[in-house]
């Protein structure tokens, strides 16, 4: 079982990935809904892992990345978007996310990355 961060804007989608992450038998420590509470909330917790959703107010997903991994180089993200742009997903990966999903979140594809990280 993996300790999780989900971060997201849309309260929607949390809820969405709390509960595939949950039905897959993992903990969910913490939510956020942009890239500065997303950082507090992984010096707070550490996590196993991070969900990480690319456009959000304040600080986007990318731009979390960066912090989070300056800091805490070993974390696990996997990015999230909606967004279906390759060099994207390369920026994401560049800047140390360990890997990508593309929206609408498949139950069978979230658990393939969760377990690979783990």
């Amino acid at each position: 079982m993996a300790k999780i961060l989900v971060v997201d804007d849309s309260k929607l989608i949390q809820m969405q990935l709390q509960g595939m992450l949950e039905k897959l038998e993992h903990e969910v420590i913490a939510l956020a809904d942009d890239g500065l509470i997303a950082y507090e909330k992984y010096q707070e917790h550490t996590p196993d892992i991070v969900t990480m959703d690319i456009n959000m107010p304040n600080l986007d997903g990318l731009g979390a990345v960066k912090k989070i991994i300056a800091d805490f180089p070993d974390a696990q993200i996997i990015m999230i978007s909606s967004i279906d742009d390759r060099n994207l997903t390369y920026d994401c990966i560049g800047e140390g996310a360990m890997d990508f999903l593309n929206k609408p979140i498949q139950i069978e594809e979230l658990e393939e990355k969760v377990n690979a990280l783990l």
